[in-house]
């Protein structure tokens, strides 16, 4: 779990030497994740990076709480194209990379890992021009791990 969360840091902050290039924010959000065999609440941080015009880079790291006997901790790389919808809204599809670890242990130590791929789209609300509110919904394809996740959560421009 230690390396995991090592590794997590590593990708939030290694985006913060680039934050010349582009609009960058970082935040915090709850998550839901729903499988047919379980499902459990987790808390997660965040971070965004602007590459290009309405396109980012998305790292995300959540713990999803024990329930029935299972924890679960994934690290999200994904890309983001925005799309402005109104004013107050944007809209974005989102795709990218999955590393999903659970444990069944009482240690919290990873019990298995693997890794698979996020499909999914979501929406935020800019509150001003420092703080805005976002909704993700992701599937993530893993073998045997699959899952529905819905994320709401805060961000903040750094």
């Amino acid at each position: 779990m230690k390396k995991l969360m090592m590794i997590a840091c590593m990708m939030l902050f290694s985006t913060a030497m680039f934050a010349e290039q582009g609009d960058m924010f970082v935040g915090a959000g709850l998550s839901y994740g729903i499988h047919t065999d379980y499902k459990n609440f987790g808390i997660g941080v965040k971070g965004q990076y602007e590459l290009l015009t309405n396109l980012r880079a998305d790292a995300q790291v959540d713990h999803f709480f024990k329930h029935d006997g299972i924890s679960m901790s994934d690290i999200n790389v994904n890309l983001q194209y925005v799309i402005p919808a109104t004013d107050a809204i944007n809209v974005y599809p989102l795709a990218g990379v999955a590393f999903v670890g659970h444990s069944e242990n009482s240690f919290g130590f990873l019990s298995e890992a693997k890794v698979g791929f996020n499909i999914g789209a979501g929406a935020e609300l800019p509150v001003n021009d420092k703080w805005k509110i976002f909704f993700d919904a992701k599937y993530q394809v893993v073998e045997d791990w699959g899952r529905f996740i819905p994320t709401l959560g805060v961000l903040v421009a750094l």
